[in-house]
Order: C-alpha cells, then structure tokens, then sequence
C-alpha cells in the first residue's frame, strides 16, 4: 500500500517523464527503514547523537547518521532540538577492481557500496586476515568523547539526557546521567588509538603515549589525549563492507574489502561560527588484495528542509559545495517554533589525494600537508538521483551501474559504458551539457537569468530533493588509505535566503580554518573558577582564586582571538542559558583598549534567527577578578537572608579581523549561592571592598595599594612587599625592578617577580587588573613615569629660600617652582627655567633622564664657576661660566659626601660659540634665553669632571672623557625675565627632582584582617540570631526568589542542633537532629507520618549539646484551604 508521502513521488515522477525533466523521485517509504526501537540505556555504544553546538545529529554504528532512531525520520536537527533539516546522509563508493600483479579487471563492472538509506556496511574493522571483527566484540562500537567531561554542570549533562534518551529535562533520572558521564569517562579512557581512532600527539613523536590521572584516563593538561585537537565533541567509529548481504541489498554488488573509520567532531561556544558545523572524516583502507581503479566517492544527503515538498538544491563547483534551502518563504514546521526555514550545505574541505609529481602541488592528508600531490575538488554534483537506487529495488546489479554513472556525473542510468550527460534545465545555457547542474546563484539570480537555479525554467518546482556531492577518479592500491573531509553547515536567518546567506558567511570562515589544518581555531576562553562567598545581605564572587586559570585565560590567544574581558551574570534558576530572557548581565570588566561594545551575528532565541547584535557590552573599565552583589537584579528587589541565588562569570576574547564573528565568550560555569551571614561562633573583620591602610619605608615614586576582595579568605597575618632586579640577561625586564610579596607571619615568599604597573594616568589606575592573593587585590605601579617631578629654586643670594618665598608647586619640595615660572621675588633679577629649540616643553630636558636613574641634580651659582664646552657646535671651545651642576643623590640634599660635579657643556642655540650669553630666545614664553646647557655625570675616573676639566682646557681635545660619561639632562635655558640679562646671584641653587624608581630598598608592610573562627563565647551569643521564617507561614506566600514557599527555613543554626516542634497540646508534630556546617534546616511543614500540619501555633524548642544552650521559639502556620 502507498503511504502519503509514496503517492506525492509517483504523481511527481510521471510528472518528470512527461516533461523528460532528468529529476526522478521515489518515496523514502519504499526502503527498509534502519532504526525503529528506541535507545535504551545501555546502547549508547550502538547509537549516539553529537550534540555540542548547534546541532542535534544522530549516528549509528554502522555508519548510517542523521536519521532519529526515535521518530525513524529525519535525525539531522538544526537549531538543536527543533526541526531536523536531514532526513539522512552518508558516503558511496564505487570502484573496478583488478588484479595486482596482471593489472587485470576482475570483471568488467564495477562493485559500489558505502552508507545510503540502507547502510552497505556493518560494525567494526577488518582484521590482517581479512576477516572482519566479530560484531559482537565489546570494541565494536561508537566512542563519543567530550574535552570537558569532567566538568560536565548537571544542568548541560540534564539537557543532553533529555536528547539522548528522548525525554523532557525534568523526566531525565539520575540512572540517565549517571549512565552518560560513565560512558564519557570510559570513552575517554578506553580510546581505541591501535583501531585507527585520532588523537592529538602533544609531544609530536608520532606515538600515542598519554599521562594517566588518578582514573586511568589520558590528562589533556599533561600530554596526548583523545580526538581531534580543540574539539568540543567527538564521535568515532568503524565499519566494513564485508557482509554480503549488507553489500547486496544496498547495491547488488560484492564487497570490495574497505574498512571505513569514521570522525565526527563538533564545537561550542555561544558566538563561535563553527557551532554551526558538524565536520566529518571519512578514512578509507583497501584491505581487499586488489587494485581499487576508477574509484569514486559520493557524499550523499537527503535534505529535508522542515517540510520535505518545498526544498530545492544546488552547488557551487568552484567552492567544491552542494546546498539545500526552502523553495517557499514559509515552512510549516518551522512556523511551530516561530521560524523561518534554515539552509544547509556540504563544503568538500578535502577530496581524495591523487600524486602529482608536482612540487608546486600540495594535499591535505591527516593534518598534514603533503608536497607533490593535490586533492581532487568535486568533480560533479547529481540532485535527486533516487529513481535507479530505488527503482528497481536495491538489491539489483543494476542499481550499481546506474550510482557509478551518477557518481561520474552522467544521468543514473543502467548503462554504464555508454552513459550519457546532464544538461542544463535553466538559465541562458538550457540545454548545455554539465556535470554541474543547478550551480547558479540563488541569491543574486534567483530567476536564473544568469545561471542553472532549481525551481526556474525546465527544473521541477520546489519539492523533495536530494543531492550527491561526488568526487574521482582515483586509484587505491591494496593497503592504500584515502581520507576525505566534508563540512555539513547549518544557518538560519531572517528569510529562506538570508539563511542561505549565513551558511555561506560560515563556509567562508571554515574554508579559511581548514586551509590552516584547523590549527590555532578561534576558541572562547577557558572558565573562570569562581569562588561565592555569601555574608549578611551580600555576595562575593571571586574568580581571581586561581593564578593558573587566570593566566591560562588573559595570556592565551586561539586563532588570533586575544583575551578582552570578564562578565557577571545572574542566573533565575541553575539550568538557564545565558541566552534565557530572564537572564540579567551585572557588570563587565574589559581591557582599557578602546574595544567596547563588541558586534556580531549569533542566532537569538528572542528573535528566532541570526542577527547582527551587541553580543558584549564593554565599557574600558579595567580588568577585575571580583564583584560585591548587593541586589536581587533577576527579580528587582533586595537580596533574602536563607535564599539560594545563581550566578556565572564567563571570560570573552576578541578578534577584529572576524568582523562577523568578532569574539567568543566562555562556557558558564553556574554557581548557586544561598545568602547568610558567618555561621555561628564566626566573624570576618573586614568587608568587600575595604582598602587597607600601607606603610611606606624608602623613598620612591611607588605606589602600593590593597583592598580586601573576599573577606573569608583573608588571615590576619602581616605582610611585606619588596622589590629585586631582574638580573637574567636573557629576561626582557633585564635591569627592571619587579615586586614581591612576603607573608611575614609565616615568614614564607607567597608571590614572585610582579611586575609594577605604569598608568598612562590617573583613571588607568583603578582599571589596571590586581593580583589576587589571600583574600586581598594587590596593586604595586608608578605613581608617574621616569622624567623630572620639579624644578624648584630652593636658595637665592640670601641662603635657603624662606616659606614665604615658596610658591604652592615649590612648596613640597622647600622651595620655588620655577619650570615656565619666575623665580623668588626677592632675586635682583627674576627669571624662569625653561628647555632650548621645539616648543620649550620638558620632555626636551629628559632626553636621557633615564640615565639619571632616580637621582636628584642641582644647577649652583658660586663665584668660582665652572669649566662649560660647547661640544655641540663642533668647535673646541670651552669658557669659564659662573655655574656648577651636581649630582646629589636620591633625595639626600643635606649629605655631600655622594655628590657628585657633572661635565657640563652644551651648544649655542646657533648664536656665539664662546660666550655664554643671552642670545638666544625662549620657544615658550618668548624672552631671552641662554646657551643650551647638558649635564652628563661621570662612570668613573676617566670621565671625571677634572678629567674633563684638563682635557678641554688644554688645546688639544681628546673627548676622552666622552665615552666614560653619559648624558642626564638636556637643552636648559635660564630665561630672562627682569631684563637685567644677568644670570642668577651666586648662591642660587636651583634643584632638578626626579621620580624615583624602586630600589632594594624600598618596602612597603600592611596587615591584612583577620577571620574568628569556632569562638565558643561567640556561639552562645550567637544563639540569640536563630530564628524561623517566614513566620508566620501564610500558604502560598512568595518570600523567596526562588517561587512560592513550601515550607519553613530555621536560620543561624550551629552545627549541632536538635529541634522539636510541639503542637499547643503538647504533642510532639515533629523532631530534627541536624549535624552539619549549613547554618539553615528547612520543614516542609509533614509531620513525621508525612502528612501536612494543621494551621496553628507551634512551639518549637532548640537544643544544641555542645554550646549548653537552649532556645525556644513560637512559629504560627496558616495552611489555607
């Protein structure tokens, strides 16, 4: 009897007699369908579902996938869990066999298998006596792996079930999980590698040798693990094509003697192109004996875009393609999810390699590139190709003459020596020859004017389709591996185009990734660990708890995806995806980059297809590892005492080379949290946020700052900060200060070589990232960069400038400012300090202040002077000047004893060499200004300032001294404001303070607060805090955030308790012994029959053993009706 779906074919293939349309189509009810009983339990081995990414796909042992074994209909979902998009997919093969050593044909037809509507093959490999493995082999079956299954959250591990055994989430029990985070784990462990499984090889000595854990299984951390390298999800299996009757009655063939292992790997991550990519490797091995010639290969998909009689098909040769899209706008399967239909489309990534010779020729074969050989593109596509695979029945030889035809891009018919090409049905080429038919553009041709486009001209009208993605000829000699790689890509837009339009816009990003051997892929950041402490009506999350994540997460780039930023989210229940509507963004912190919101196309529940949106909302806070909740944001309201909370903190990266795909964002990893107060006998003696108070012993323009982050973990123990040089040549910080922390209590060093920040300014600081030690944010930078904090004239002729001579900028420094401002009003004539040539600024004078290495220097006026040369104007010239400079240490003005007399010298602004005058003009303000003075201070003897001194005064330079000094100040000018142009008064001192940068002997100390732990007196105070709530207990009264309440919660419990609820007659209704380190018990208001209490009042009496204290209280219940 015909089915519904068999009558639509019928009346569709007479319709492509009549009008000789090349298009054939029979029903998928004709053949024997592979999966009608559901997977139990205890058959994840035989069949299993990747479901990593946006995907639902099922496969089979035997190599038959993307069919539900549940349904027995399509098994190729997309998005995940809602309309299947592939009815069924798989690989033939066809190929004539000949003889070795003769190069004879064994026949003169060729044999053609592989996996169709009914899979040819069957379980497991073929042994080195070409017998194949016993099917009942406990390794005879599917292996699926995930790289995060050890962390698998209930809530993802609860979804997965729910798919995996065809369930709603609240169905799925704990027999369910259990069963599949065990076959994880023996998946994992038990990793068939000697069976031709792949494995990424750390080490890359071409051996699979992994580190075991504690449980036997391989530590990706440690060295070689299973799969394929950054895959999400893995699904690997083998199969054969030695049973006959498998063979016969998919083709009417023999077998050839391949062995077919087969990879399915797949990806996650919310705003990561490949979650809509399902890769799939097909390794062939030609354990038959003979020659395979002639051989082709066809990827096979019958795609059911939702409903299977509005689809049409095409492909693109030059991209190696074949898509499927809805022919109609609408689609009525999609339409229950609120959908438009979604597309798909199979990318040939890697075609079997043929030898060229050719050194300019490269290949891909196993991860590799392979030098004089290439890989064959696709060859030809064939839409819809069923008639002679299914009329007359499979079973039939003819059946394999007609698929070798097609997989040869020629019509399917039976014979195969004469076969006969495709033509062209639309477009300005109609009726033109092809072995690439329907392979215009859809989107910018869509009535085929330009090309061949499925549904225009002499094409069928939307309708059933399939297609076959084909590739050859090739030869395989015995023992010969071929692999071929296909990508199945998914998209969903705002029309059945658009659609089509996301899958390219993926195709182009896989194709890009595939080209680099999927090496360095785009990824999310690993998880951050975050730790909640929960205090009276507040939550700490901390996820600066471990260093090593921290660092795995902001040093680590993937694809070119650099590390950007951290965000909080809170949860309305432990289950809810990021994407959920109920789900609130608290806060992000990002680099300081100028990277703020960041943009991208993503498939939004809200919407129901992909859109071009904010996927984070960056705001160049700064990097922190920790935030204080103090609100209820998911239900607007204030945070309850005794009420569980949920939260996520996910790290993100960014790229801006993706414009579509711009960043990814991290797997959350839900914490729940139940709001309290220190239990009973604790106390923290800080809170959130609190900065310490820091001593300072040394001089230095560094700054050390700490804030408690998490009180719970802080121990009351003193701390020191110091600092040490990078001594190690090799280390790009060579010469630098870095600090380290020392915890003084425990006399033990807990932090090494930090280094010391440098803000570009005030703001940065508070965004620069802390480091995160005992409970504390630690932060060590410098106040301001190397250069010089104040020019000060500190003495005149008359001495020390006295404090009323002092202006507000001189005045930290005792004296007067007089960088661009005039001098002490008491000098006979008034000047100002500024730098010669550009605009006078002082980034002029710090030319080489680095070299001053935090010491100060001062430029004195005394009647003997000093020796000036003018070694910048090129001439020998030297004079005497009524000044000296020195080097007087770091900030010790009043000892001598380390000063140290600079040469100094310099150049005539372009004016008079030999006079040191007034000549030339200030750039800044615009009075007169002198020769240009420099500094340079003495390495040793023979750069000496009377070294110096004897060699420019004595005719004959040797500049000697040059290569034995170096440079610390440049291009003074002392500017003449009183018009006197004279210079300063002997006794004029005018000092050039510099910032000061760490030395070993700078040091800063803190004690950090302390916790009480255990403090019995405490405890018994604290007896007086036990309470109930709500109370009184009105039925149905919302207290909770987390829904309607259904019981009772005591509160402030120590750890031992006993409660015992009275009736008012005395009765006793129920009896509690609590013994554990929560300080809450709830009654579900059951006595201890299990029946619910009467409405009432109920004394309840408290008593707790070890504190010798009792407490009673009186909790009213009003049940309701």
């Amino acid at each position: 009897m015909l089915t519904s779906r068999t009558t639509s074919r019928v009346v569709l293939l007479c319709w492509s007699i009549l009008f000789l349309v090349p298009v054939m189509l029979f029903s998928k009810g004709q053949f024997q369908k592979q999966w009608v009983q559901p997977i139990s339990m205890n058959d994840q081995t035989d069949g299993s579902l990747l479901n990593v990414g946006n995907w639902g796909y099922w496969v089979k042992n035997n190599g038959l996938s993307a069919h539900d074994p549940y349904t027995d209909g399509g098994g190729g979902y997309y998005p995940k869990g809602k309309v299947p998009i592939i009815y069924t997919e798989g690989l033939l093969w066809g190929a004539i066999l000949k003889d070795k050593a003769t190069g004879i044909a064994l026949t003169d037809t060729p044999r053609v298998g592989g996996i169709y509507y009914h899979a040819g093959t069957q379980p497991g490999w073929i042994n080195a006596d070409g017998t194949p493995a016993d099917v009942n082999d406990a390794r005879v079956r599917i292996y699926r792996i995930r790289s995060d299954w050890r962390n698998l959250s209930e809530a993802d591990l609860r979804a997965e079930c729910a798919y995996l055994y065809h369930v709603e989430p609240v169905a799925v029990t704990e027999t369910m999980l259990q069963a599949v985070r065990e076959q994880y784990k023996e998946d994992w462990r038990d990793w068939p590698v000697d069976l031709g499984a792949p494995y990424v090889d750390v080490n890359g000595n071409g051996m699979y040798d992994p580190v075991l854990d504690s449980l036997g299984c391989p530590d990706a951390t440690q060295g070689d693990y299973p799969g394929i390298r950054d895959a999400d999800q893995v699904i690997w299996l083998v199969a054969n094509d030695l049973n006959e009757t498998a063979t016969f009655n998919l083709s009417g063939s023999l077998p050839i003697g391949l062995e077919a292992r087969i990879t399915y790997w797949t990806y996650k991550g919310p705003y990561n192109p490949l979650i809509n990519v399902i890769f799939k490797r097909v390794e062939l091995i030609n354990k038959s004996g003979f020659v395979l010639d002639s051989m082709y290969v066809s990827f096979f998909s019958d795609p059911d875009i939702g409903d299977y009689n509005n689809d049409l098909v095409g492909c693109d040769s030059v991209r190696s393609t074949a898509f499927a899209y809805n022919g109609t706008d609408t689609d009525k399967e999609f339409q229950e999810y609120g959908l438009k239909p979604a597309a798909i489309e199979y990318d040939l990534l890697q075609g079997p390699m043929i030898k060229t010779g050719n050194a300019q020729d490269t290949a891909i074969f196993d991860f590799k590139y392979q030098i004089g050989y290439k890989n064959l593109k696709m060859t030809s596509f064939s839409p819809e190709e069923i008639v002679t695979l299914g009329n007359p029945p499979m079973g039939d030889l003819k059946t394999t003459f007609s698929a070798y035809n097609m997989m040869r891009g020629f019509r399917p018919l039976i014979d195969f020596k004469h076969p006969i090409m495709r033509v062209f049905y639309s477009g300005p080429r109609a009726g033109q020859p092809t072995k690439f038919p329907l392979s215009g553009n859809p989107l910018t041709d869509p009535y085929a004017q330009l090309g061949d486009i499925d549904g225009q001209g002499g094409n069928l009208p939307p309708g059933e389709r399939r297609m076959f993605l084909n590739s050859g000829p090739f030869t395989m000699q015995p023992g010969e591996r071929q692999e071929v790689v296909v990508a199945i890509i998914g998209g969903l837009g705002k029309d059945r185009l658009n659609s089509l339009q996301q899958v390219w816009e993926t195709d182009m990003v896989v194709k890009r990734l595939y080209k680099h051997l999927l090496a360095d892929l785009p990824k999310p950041p690993a998880t951050p660990v975050v730790r909640a402490t929960p205090l009276d009506n507040q939550i700490v999350l901390n996820w600066g708890v471990d260093s090593l994540r921290i660092k795995e997460i902001e040093e680590t780039s993937h694809g070119g995806y650099e590390f950007e930023g951290y965000t909080v989210y809170q949860l309305p229940s432990p289950d809810a995806q990021l994407t959920d509507d109920g789900v609130k963004r608290l806060a992000t912190f990002d680099r300081v980059d100028g990277v703020k919101d960041i943009f991208a196309y993503f498939y939004s529940p809200k919407y129901r297809r992909t859109i071009y949106a904010p996927v984070q909302y960056g705001t160049d806070s700064g990097i922190k590892r920790h935030f204080t909740v103090s609100w209820d944001s998911v239900n607007n309201r204030p945070l309850y005492s005794g009420s569980t909370y949920y939260f996520a903190v996910t790290a993100y990266n960014y790229n801006k080379d993706y414009e579509r795909y711009p960043s990814m964002e991290s797997a959350p990893q839900i914490v729940a949290v139940t709001v309290q107060g220190p239990k009973p006998g604790e106390r923290y003696e800080a809170k959130p946020d609190e900065e310490l108070e820091v001593r300072q012993e040394g001089t230095a323009d560094v700054k050390c700052q700490v804030v408690v982050a998490d009180p719970s973990e802080t121990t009351g123990h003193q701390y020191e900060v110091f600092f040490t040089q990078v001594t190690d040549p090799r280390s790009p910080d060579y010469g630098q200060y870095v600090w380290n922390l020392k915890d003084v209590t425990e006399n033990k060093v807990v932090l090494n070589n930090q280094k010391i920040f440098t803000p570009r300014d005030s703001s940065e600081i508070a965004r620069f990232p802390a480091i995160y030690v005992d409970g504390l944010d630690i932060k060590v930078y410098n106040t301001h960069k190397q250069g010089i904090k104040a020019i000060v004239e500190v003495a005149n002729g008359n001495g020390p400038l006295p404090k009323d001579q002092w202006d507000d900028e001189g005045a930290p420094y005792h004296g007067n400012n007089v960088w661009h401002s005039l001098s002490a009003s008491t000098d006979p004539n008034r000047f100002y300090i500024s730098a010669g040539g550009g605009d006078g600024e002082l980034a002029r004078i710090e030319r080489s202040i680095a070299n001053a290495k935090g010491h100060d220097f001062e430029l004195r006026f005394t009647p003997a002077g000093g020796i000036f040369a003018w070694w910048y104007d090129n001439v020998d010239t030297a004079a005497t000047v009524p000044f000296a400079i020195w080097d007087v240490g770091i900030g010790t003005y009043d000892d001598h004893s380390d000063d140290v007399r600079c040469l100094t010298g310099g150049y005539s602004g372009g004016e008079t060499v030999g006079v040191f005058d007034f000549a030339c003009t200030d750039a800044a303000l615009g009075f007169p200004a002198t020769d240009w003075i420099y500094a340079r201070v003495p390495l040793d003897s023979k750069g000496s300032y009377q070294a110096f001194y004897n060699d420019v005064t004595s005719g004959a330079w040797t500049y000697e001294w040059w290569r034995h000094s170096r440079e610390v100040l440049s291009r003074i000018v002392i500017c003449d404001f009183g018009g006197a142009r004279t210079l300063p008064e002997a006794g004029t001192v005018i000092r050039f303070i510099t910032y000061k940068a760490p030395s070993d002997s700078l040091k800063y100390y803190f004690t950090a607060p302390g916790r009480v732990e255990n403090d019995l007196t405490l405890a018994k105070k604290d007896v007086e805090k036990i309470n109930v709530f709500p109370n009184p207990y009105y039925a149905g009264a919302e207290w909770s955030p987390n829904g309607p309440v259904r019981g009772v919660t005591f509160t402030h419990l120590p750890q031992h308790a006993i409660i015992r609820i009275f009736a008012l007659n005395g009765l006793q209704v129920r009896k509690f012994e609590k013994r554990d380190d929560s300080q809450f018990l709830r009654w579900d208001l059951h006595n201890a029959q299990g029946k619910p209490v009467a409405s009432g009042l109920y004394i309840v009496h408290i008593d707790m053993p070890e504190l010798k204290k009792t407490k009673k209280l009186k909790l009213m219940v009003i049940m309701g009706e």
